[in-house]
């Protein structure tokens, strides 16, 4: 009987390996471990840096770790400028499209939400390789993000409502889309998708064998002498709401808790977070971005993690930061909107804590019981790290993934 072929897989993200942003290393694992799973996986993705627009990768096609990485020329247009976004946007997913048009032919093609709407290709996709599956891997919802901008423009409003009919036939030509949650699904379940619906969400970048224990140097750095060491680590942006925290550790000082809260990041809502500090909040403090290398030490020297969503952004992101937390065994402070996944695991899986304006003394008297009774900040921690080894490791999701995408194509040649 000879031997059935490989299935193929094309893979349309962005920004990829070397780039050390949080999507590109999620997207270059999945890569690898689709390949390493018996996938043949090609890769076309940009020649730009995420967080350096003006640096390019030199080399245009290669193999990596068992992936054809293809890399297309796009302007050295900055991310952080919505207009901007769009035209690159706009450059890089054409290049793809002519290329999948003559190219060679997959049996699915998977798309991620960066480039921003990059998935409005996959109507021209099906037009072009109608025998070909497509898949989307959704970290964020646009056009609904274009709205969120600090200062919304007419035009701004109205684009979410303008990009709407073509959005519904993208996502009506998917047959398959993975959402990190049910605020997520139930975002893109307006949109009637005619493909499955299922939730993969992304792993730790860093996932230890066992629980790690704190670098007592780096958790002086960070937190001084206090007994409880609340990390808040990743990007500080539009998206996350801070307030919460502040007031926190507000009361943390006032009841002379022991405690002490540290941001560690980088992002465009980073001066205003500085803003709101007081000389009177000695129990807070900053750190910059960590690289790939230090971020595991940084992670595992704090006692919990803080998470944080802004009202409206429900559905739209899931903060990665979650994932990295569970892996280190540390559990949660979740502040933001009440109806999001995040919130829900946290009190599904009993991993932390939920804060908000209204029961700020309720979290301060939980974390003054975790100061005064270690043991039960011991058994919150390995509760936390059982989750994640249960539900969210990378081998788990990314064997997830491999199924849903094998069952797509047994679907159509069962037919």
């Amino acid at each position: 009987m000879p031997k059935e072929p490989k299935p193929s897989i094309l893979i349309l993200y962005h920004f990829y390996k070397p780039d050390d942003v949080i999507s590109a290393r999620h997207f270059s694992d999945l890569s690898e471990g689709l390949a390493q799973r018996g996938w043949n996986v090609t890769v076309y993705t940009s020649n730009r840096y995420c967080r350096s627009a003006k640096k390019s990768i030199p080399i245009k096609n290669e193999l990596i770790n068992g992936v054809n990485v293809f890399r297309f020329n796009r302007p050295a247009l900055d991310q952080s400028k919505n207009i901007s976004r769009m035209i690159n946007s706009f450059i890089i997913s054409l290049k793809w499209l002519a290329k999948i048009a003559t190219g060679k032919s997959y049996d699915i093609v998977l798309l991620g939400t960066d480039p921003q709407l990059g998935y409005f290709i996959t109507p021209f996709i099906r037009l072009f390789r109608p025998g070909c599956k497509i898949a989307l891997w959704a970290f964020d919802l646009y056009p609904e993000i274009i709205a969120k901008v600090d200062r919304p423009t007419f035009f701004t409003r109205s684009l979410p409502y303008i990009l709407s009919p073509w959005a519904r036939l993208s996502y009506r030509c998917m047959d398959l889309i993975a959402d990190l949650g049910s605020c997520m699904r139930s975002a893109i379940e307006r949109y009637n998708p005619s493909g499955r619906l299922t939730t993969l969400i992304p792993w730790a970048l860093k996932e230890p064998d066992k629980a790690v224990q704190p670098d007592e140097d780096i958790r002086h750095k960070l937190f001084g002498d206090a007994k409880l060491a609340i990390l808040y680590s990743g990007t500080i942006g539009k998206a996350h709401t801070f307030s919460d925290f502040i007031e926190l550790a507000r009361s943390l000082r006032q009841r002379k808790i022991s405690a002490h809260i540290c941001f560690a990041g980088r992002g465009n809502a980073l001066s205003q977070l500085q803003a709101m500090i007081t000389a009177e909040d000695t129990n807070i403090s900053f750190a910059g971005f960590a690289n790939e290398e230090e971020l595991e030490l940084r992670l595992s020297a704090a006692d919990l993690h803080l998470i944080s969503l802004r009202e409206g952004w429900q559905g739209l992101v899931v903060p990665s930061k979650f994932f990295g937390s569970l892996a280190t065994g540390r559990p949660l402070i979740y502040a933001g909107t009440p109806d999001s996944a995040i919130k829900k695991w946290i009190e599904q899986y009993q991993i932390g804590y939920y804060l908000c304006s209204s029961n700020s003394d309720f979290v301060a008297d939980n974390l003054m019981m975790l100061c005064e009774q270690p043991h039960l900040l011991a058994e919150l921690q390995k509760r936390t790290l059982e989750t994640w080894k249960e539900h969210f490791s990378r081998t788990k999701i990314i064997d997830s993934f491999d199924l849903e995408l094998r069952s797509i194509i047994k679907r159509e040649r069962d037919l």
